[in-house]
């Protein structure tokens, strides 16, 4: 089957295509601009596993949390080849993913975390088999109290240290910060997305982005509304 996976939520783009006889998978980090290189990757990935882009039979895509314009830049994109190639689309929550990237290496709870800027990130916390925090924006100190109960926790994903440099003046934490982070979650993406298109089939060709936050456009028309109303 010809898979592609990609996901462009934060910067670092991981992007991988499989065929019936190859595998190649890739992580990009630094300045490169999803939006003016991404379908040029794809192009090549494509010729070096011997197909064209009208041949995928599956697209898959994060959905968010992450950047908003990353997320955009990358549904679209595969919007554009499932038209052109009649493959479905299945999106799947990237948070979900980045912790699925270490799930058979890490057996105690994980912190799955992304900047999310202005002083917040997005996070998720599963502990086991039980996702103790859903998918939320908020602040590290929102989850203290909680990773105070906890022991052995790996927090991962691309703001993975970053994360924990907010924790570091709290004691009494028993945190490790995941030394291969960030990972290419290429793998991770492509079995979460085969399992939910088995059990739920394509997305809806409407369906788009989960931003969880408001962008900074929409803040602003809702001042904007607020003020009119003089509230």
């Amino acid at each position: 089957m010809n898979i592609l996976s990609l996901d462009t939520s934060t910067p670092v783009l991981s992007l991988s295509v499989r065929t019936n006889s190859s595998y190649e998978e890739r992580k990009i980090i630094g300045n490169f601009s999803h939006s003016e290189n991404l379908l040029g990757e794809i192009k090549s990935m494509t010729k070096r596993a011997g197909i064209e882009l009208k041949d995928f039979e599956l697209l898959i895509c994060t959905k968010g949390p992450g950047s908003f314009t990353g997320l955009r830049v990358g549904m679209a994109g595969l919007k554009g080849i499932s038209l052109a190639s009649s493959a479905p689309l299945v999106s799947v929550p990237t948070l979900s993913v980045i912790d699925e990237s270490v799930k058979s290496l890490w057996k105690g709870p994980v912190l799955s975390v992304i900047d999310a800027k202005k002083k917040k990130f997005y996070f998720r916390l599963r502990v086991g088999e039980e996702i103790v925090i859903s998918d939320r924006d908020g602040n590290p100190e929102d989850v203290i109290e909680t990773l105070k109960s906890l022991k052995d926790i790996l927090i991962t994903g691309p703001d993975a240290a970053l994360f924990a440099s907010k924790l570091s003046s709290f004691e009494d934490l028993d945190i490790t910060v995941d030394p291969e982070a960030p990972r290419c979650l290429s793998y991770a993406l492509e079995k979460l997305g085969m399992e939910k298109y088995k059990i739920d089939g394509p997305d809806d060709i409407g369906e788009g982005p989960v931003y969880i936050r408001r962008s900074d456009a929409e803040e602003m028309l809702l001042a904007k509304a607020r003020e009119a109303k003089g509230e």
